[in-house]
């Protein structure tokens, strides 16, 4: 089985991003990033069914777009498990749409081959969970969204996938392959041994360009998408011991402002 994961990078919500929720803009300048939660959650997933010993092998590989930079995430993959890196990225692919971003990947998926394609559910920057869904439109693939768990079954070109339906709600969905999954959640890699950490840092990693791809930049400047208003997440609360309660109510205010 030909596993992909869509790799992306976000600013880290966790910390005060110095910005109003509904300000219409954030500088991204200096702030800390991370992976995308849902991805991390993907490659989680993915490296779970290599390990299970699955009847037939499983090559996993990690696609993104981005700079140079992006290749540190790649690497980490590189250093748990995964088979291969492929990095796309033109000077010209800056500021991208999740419609655009969706026919990029779709063209190196397409140029890669694959029987699952996970994305992750939403991102943290713009939650808009429109690159999973128009990635499989592009691929002309079922998409199964907000997916928390999938196992496989005794025929090779079918999986079963429990998806959340909100509010507690479990869905369980038998899809044929190839198909593009979006999963929610967050998962936790496991640790690199030393020697894997190493060798993921001389490890070739795929650069495609839009010629690579065969797509010339005027197909991506058109896009039917418009963005009118940007909701940043809040920042996770932070604990604060609860006051005693023998003192006065004001004091009690004042201790926890």
């Amino acid at each position: 089985m030909r596993i992909i994961i869509c790799l992306k990078e976000v600013i880290d919500s966790r910390l005060s991003l110095g910005a109003s929720l509904s300000h219409p803009v954030l500088l991204n300048e200096g702030l800390p990033r991370r992976v995308n939660p849902n991805d991390t959650l993907s490659l989680a997933m993915a490296l779970g069914l290599k390990d299970s010993g699955a009847a037939s092998p499983v090559e996993i590989t990690l696609l993104s777009i981005g700079p140079k930079h992006m290749e540190r995430y790649l690497r980490q993959g590189l250093s748990i498990g995964v088979d291969r890196a492929v990095r796309i990225w033109d000077d010209s692919l800056m500021r991208l749409s999740s419609y655009q971003k969706s026919r990029l990947l779709a063209r190196a998926i397409a140029l890669l081959g694959a029987d699952l394609v996970f994305t992750g559910a939403g991102s943290l920057d713009t939650r808009d969970c429109q690159a999973g869904p128009l990635l499989g439109a592009w691929l002309d693939l079922p998409c199964v969204s907000q997916v928390i768990g999938f196992e496989t079954t005794g025929q090779p070109d079918v999986i079963n996938i429990v998806k959340d339906t909100g509010r507690g709600g479990r869905e369980r969905v038998q899809c044929s392959l190839p198909a593009v999954i979006t999963v929610k959640g967050e998962g936790h890699l496991p640790y690199a041994p030393l020697d894997s950490v190493l060798e993921s840092q001389m490890a070739g990693i795929d650069v495609l360009s839009l010629g690579d791809l065969g797509m010339p930049f005027a197909e991506l400047i058109y896009d039917p998408t418009r963005v009118t208003r940007l909701l940043y997440p809040r920042p996770r609360p932070r604990k604060v011991a609860a006051p005693a309660n023998d003192l006065p109510v004001f004091d009690r205010i004042l201790k926890l402002l």
